[in-house]
């Protein structure tokens, strides 16, 4: 029994223990292979996580470091919305609420993330990106997350500077030098001056090494400085918060220039000093300032904060941002070399939220040439900044050093630079003292050029303000064309000079068509050939609603100067109460089969307009015509301007009897000239004034009125036109003459007259527009070959993309 137990008993033995070695296989297997495959998940999750983190960051957070990395969303805010709106103020709030609204609504976890661990940070809102200093589990932790795009790095960028040639001082008594600078005279912003556009109602903001604001050439036209006082609140912001040895500090509450550069460059855009350093563009223009750079060492986080400031600046310490203090074009003479640890993309989304925003970005193309494709650094290579390439100053031979495309950094292929102006031995204005100036060379120096470039154009053709697309094409077109074969096909435009180089005359004046007729002067007044208050022969002054005075001759008094051609203008006050004050030119005649007509004026007018935004108007003025003799009157519109035209738009709820419209209304400072296309040809012009129920300004001046037009046969004249019944007044009646003098407060007696006469105007040989000779174009070297610029072909419209943007910031990182 025993042995057949223990026969029984030795194979189940046997079988257990095999048995439990297959189970125990099979587990290894199992387990090797669950392994395995996290193995295999866990090194795939890592290359997706390492594929969002930039190789800067993963360099400089190895062996345990720290580093400052910008943590970018992957939802951005669609800006696409602001295209379609008009104004600045429109255009400006839509883009800012739109990005703060997104960064509310998707940063918050990941801030909350953040100080639950007590890492250092700050949010952007221009771009929905929030800066941290971190390590490399704390990028790799916001990596993996499926909110988060990427992790880029904020490496110090190291801006090669311009040294000067030599700093000059400034004589301590004014003098009045022989020329303007050679750089300016050479865009024709000179010709432009001469007709009134110098700049007034535009701001340039310089991003830069700082600005000395007290400089002689910059402190006049300051925002910051009302001519008593400084307020540089709105007006001035440093992204600098943690530097050493930096002679202005950090955080300077006040405009300071710790390397001469900003200094420079903003004294192109906009400097004269009154006393016969005329070394700006725009010297009507206002400027306002960011420091990006600590002595020329900026990083990404302070390009960025500038760039959020523009948007939307707010007062010294902090505070709400405000877009109607946003200025209208930026000066960027600074480059985020991708060669230094700049990622390609980082600071796009702030490129493109600036342009929907209808801020101009201009900025300095590089200078890195002559090779090709050197134009490779943020943000010159982006489609929405407008890029700029450098001259040897009065020639039309691009620098050496000047940047070249086309851009392959990006993979775009895209022509740069946009357009070329002046950049070697430029002078300019210099941080060393209140009257120091310096020579420098680079293409820091083109770009300032450009950016007063742009706020004479925007001065001389309202139309086009904040209208990125369409001002960048009009420059471009009217740019002198120079063909450059390297790097490309000649264009235009090429990847040498793009454009060409900027001719600001030609864009903010252009000429008229040819005529193939005859060119005849219908109309032409200066109103000096009579005794003020009377008016001229045919002119017809009526009051539709509102006190008197009427439209009057004037040879003294405000806004000043009294009269264009003196002695007289024309003059009306701006009272304050509702008034409807009117000017009736007399009638002219058109020859037969007009071809084109064109009136051409000068006035000077200080209206009663909003200080908060530069796009309302309270009181102002309007031009409308008549084809039937002035029985009945149309507005015309804004479309119809060459140069000069509606600048504000008037308050639809303060009763004014122009509400709504466009209309000139602001301070001119200074006459200015309005061309305007008439189709079809008037027989009368009328200047029509209207003021709102409260306030008042200085009033409306008038002066050198030309009607020229081309025909194809027939002697345009200057014909009594039928009888015209005035608008009844309850007030005043209309006057041919008047006998008071012109000021808001006296009444002229008028002698009543409802019959318009007139005179026929003297024959002249007109000109489309006032303007002063145009200075000759130097003959180009063989390198560019200058020709007669070709219709050049259709240039896409530069729309942004939409991206979106994230919250306030604290402050203690570098930047």
């Amino acid at each position: 029994m025993i042995s057949d137990a223990k026969r029984t008993s030795t194979p189940s033995r046997v079988r257990a223990v095999l048995c439990l070695a297959l189970f125990i296989a099979a587990s290894i297997a199992v387990f090797t292979a669950t392994g395995s495959s996290h193995a295999t998940g866990q090194r795939s999750r890592n290359a997706v996580v390492n594929h969002k983190i930039a190789p800067w960051v993963i360099e400089h957070t190895a062996n345990g470091q720290q580093a400052e990395f910008l943590v970018v969303l992957a939802d951005q805010a669609n800006l696409s919305g602001a295209t379609a709106l008009r104004t600045k103020a429109e255009k400006g709030r839509y883009v800012h609420d739109a990005l703060w609204n997104k960064t509310q609504a998707t940063q918050a976890p990941i801030l909350q993330w953040l100080r639950e661990r007590g890492i250092e940070h700050r949010s952007f809102y221009i771009v929905n990106a929030i800066l941290i200093r971190g390590s490399r589990e704390v990028a790799e932790t916001l990596a993996a997350r499926p909110d988060v795009a990427r992790v880029e790095g904020n490496p110090v960028i190291h801006n090669p500077l311009p040294q000067p040639d030599a700093v000059i001082e400034a004589p301590p008594q004014p003098q009045h030098p022989a020329t303007i600078e050679p750089g300016i005279q050479y865009t024709h912003a000179p010709d432009v001056w001469a007709l009134g556009f110098r700049g007034q109602g535009i701001t340039v903001a310089d991003a830069d090494t700082g600005q000395r604001w007290t400089h002689n050439a910059l402190k006049p036209h300051y925002r910051g400085w009302d001519g008593v006082t400084a307020d540089h609140n709105y007006n001035w912001h440093d992204a600098i918060h943690v530097s050493i040895g930096n002679p202005c500090g950090n955080d300077s509450p006040f405009p300071c220039d710790d390397n001469g550069h900003g200094t420079h460059t903003i004294g192109t855009a906009i400097g004269d000093d009154g006393a016969g350093n005329q070394i700006g563009m725009a010297p009507g223009a206002k400027w306002i300032g960011c420091r990006n750079m600590d002595q020329g060492n900026g990083t990404p986080a302070r390009y960025i904060e500038c760039m959020e400031w523009f948007l939307a600046p707010y007062p010294i310490g902090g505070g709400q941002g405000n877009p109607l203090r946003a200025p209208d074009i930026t000066n960027n003479s600074w480059t985020c070399p991708p060669s230094e640890g700049c990622s390609v993309a980082t600071l796009q989304a702030a490129v493109e939220a600036q342009a929907a925003a209808g801020i101009m970005m201009v900025v300095n193309g590089g200078s890195q040439g002559p090779a090709c494709s050197t134009v490779q650094d943020p943000p010159a290579i982006y489609a929405a900044a407008y890029s700029v390439g450098a001259l040897n100053t009065g020639t039309d031979n691009v620098a050496s050093f000047s940047s070249r495309g086309p851009v392959i950094i990006d993979g775009s292929n895209r022509i740069k630079p946009d357009i070329t102006a002046p950049g070697t031995t430029i002078r300019s204005s210099y941080n060393t003292s209140d009257n120091a100036y310096v020579f420098f060379s680079g293409t820091s120096m083109a770009t300032p050029h450009i950016a007063g470039a742009m706020a004479l154009l925007w001065c001389a053709r309202p139309e086009l303000r904040h209208n990125i697309s369409e001002s960048r094409t009009v420059l471009n077109e009217a740019a002198f064309f120079l063909a450059y074969k390297q790097c490309g096909t000649p264009g235009p435009p090429n990847n040498v000079s793009g454009w060409g180089r900027v001719d600001i005359l030609a864009a903010a004046s252009p000429t008229p068509p040819p005529c193939s007729g005859i060119v005849g002067t219908l109309l032409d007044e200066n109103f000096d050939g009579v005794t003020p208050p009377a008016l001229p022969s045919g002119w017809l002054a009526t009051n539709a609603q509102g006190p008197p005075p009427l439209w009057v001759t004037s040879n003294s008094g405000v806004p000043m100067p009294p009269a264009y051609s003196p002695p007289n203008a024309a003059f009306i006050d701006d009272p304050a109460v509702v008034s409807d004050k009117r000017l009736d030119s007399p009638g002219f005649q058109d020859g037969k089969f007009e071809i084109w007509s064109r009136l051409t004026f000068r006035h000077n007018f200080n209206f009663e307009a909003s200080s908060e935004d530069p796009n309302l108007g309270f009181d102002g003025g309007v031009l409308e015509y008549s084809t039937d003799g002035g029985n009945t009157f149309q507005y015309v519109p804004a479309s119809s301007f060459v140069n000069g035209g509606y600048n504000r738009t008037i308050s639809a709820n303060r009763g004014s009897p122009i509400a709504g419209l466009q209309a000139w209304s602001g301070n001119s400072d200074g006459f200015i000239t309005a061309t305007v296309d008439l189709r079809p040809a008037p027989a009368v012009l009328r200047w029509r004034m209207a003021s709102d129920n409260s306030g008042s300004g200085e009033g409306w001046r008038v002066d050198n009125v030309v009607v020229t037009e081309c025909h194809i046969f027939g002697t345009p004249t200057a014909t009594p036109t039928a009888t015209r019944t005035p608008t009844p007044t309850p007030t005043a009646t209309a006057t041919a003459t008047a006998s008071s003098t012109p000021t808001a407060t006296t009444t002229p007696s008028a002698t009543p007259t409802a019959t318009a006469t007139s005179t026929a105007a003297p024959s002249v040989t007109p000109t489309a527009t006032a303007t002063a000779t145009n200075t000759p174009s130097a003959t180009p070297t063989a390198t560019a070959t200058a020709t007669v610029r070709p219709t050049p072909t259709p240039r896409p419209n530069i729309t942004p993309r939409g991206r979106p943007t994230p919250p306030p910031r604290p402050a203690a990182l570098r930047g």
